[in-house]
Formats: structure tokens, C-alpha cells, sequence
């Protein structure tokens, strides 16, 4: 009886050794399996940062579109909070003004807390109900809770109209 308990305890864990290769055989890419595995981490963790997006985006809204525009039409020449009207063919991209989440910009030391798009001077409000707003300065769709080095307080850039608007009545 010992002996039928070894030789049956032996048989399912081969056979559940081999169900386990045969698995994996059937998900691996054959040949290469080396190069095929840190493609598919590589892809993974890029997959990753990009499932946080993902989950951000509105519906429908590419990657790139969000990215990079073109945001839709109530945008694309709407007035920003202090006024300045957007211009779609003079816009930064995302990356050059270090556009990021506001708390990120805060622990890297980029700003100040309770600084975000949805209080800077250059943001255009959700004008759709979809969450996101537009820039006049940048590219692409923007969160009320993003940041970026454009960033200006709509105190100081109203005062700036003021005075600009000042001077101008007062030389002409």
C-alpha cells in the first residue's frame, strides 16, 4: 500500500509539473525566449504608466489626442481665466513646461502646495462635463489637478493686464 501512495503521489506531481510547462509552453513566443521576456517587462511597466492615463482620459480620447490635441472646439481659442485667448498653432507641448500632477511637482520641489491648473491664470475650465480643461499656453487636455513651470496666479496675471492696459491708455 506504501508503494501505490508513492508511485500515485509521484504521478500528480508530474502531471501537474507538466501542466504547468505545457501552459507556459503554449504562452511563450518559442525561440528567444530570453529577448521575448524582457520585451514583455519592458512593455509591461510602460503599459503601466500609460494604464494611469488610460484611467484619466475621457471617453474615446486617444493617448495622443490627449497628449498633444486637439482639444475640442469649445476650447481651441477660448479665453483662459485671466482672459487670454487660446492660440492652437503657439502652444508648448507637456513636456517642455515639466507638465505633471501637482502633487508629484510638490515633492520634486517644482512648486509650492495648493498650486494646479485649476488656479493658475492660463487654465480653461471643463466647458464639456468630461473633467478636463484646456490651457492657453499648452497643448493637449488638462487637469484642474496638473501643474506646470507656466504656472501664474490669476491675481498676478489680472494685475499685469491692469497695468499693461494702464499704459497703454495712458501713452496712447
Amino acid at each position: 500500500m506504501v508503494r501505490f501512495v508513492r508511485t500515485r503521489r509521484r504521478f500528480l506531481e508530474l502531471a501537474g509539473s507538466g501542466a504547468v510547462v505545457g501552459i507556459a509552453g503554449c504562452l511563450g513566443g518559442g525561440g528567444g525566449e530570453q529577448e521575448t521576456e524582457t520585451e514583455t517587462e519592458t512593455t509591461t511597466a510602460t503599459e503601466a504608466a500609460d494604464d494611469d492615463h488610460d484611467e484619466e482620459r475621457p471617453e474615446g480620447v486617444s493617448e495622443e489626442e490627449f497628449e498633444h490635441g486637439p482639444v475640442p472646439e469649445p476650447y481651441r481659442t477660448a479665453l483662459s481665466q485671466a482672459n487670454e485667448r487660446r492660440d492652437p498653432d503657439d502652444l508648448f507641448t507637456k513636456e517642455a513646461v515639466k507638465f505633471q500632477e501637482a502633487d508629484d511637482a510638490v515633492e520634486a520641489g517644482l512648486t509650492e502646495a495648493g498650486r494646479n491648473c485649476g488656479n493658475c491664470a492660463e487654465y480653461i475650465p471643463d466647458k464639456n462635463g468630461d473633467g478636463f480643461g484646456a490651457c492657453a499656453k499648452v497643448e493637449g487636455y488638462i487637469d484642474p489637478e496638473d501643474w506646470c513651470s507656466l504656472w501664474e496666479s490669476i491675481e498676478e496675471a489680472e494685475a499685469e493686464e491692469g497695468e499693461n492696459g494702464g499704459e497703454t491708455a495712458f501713452v496712447a
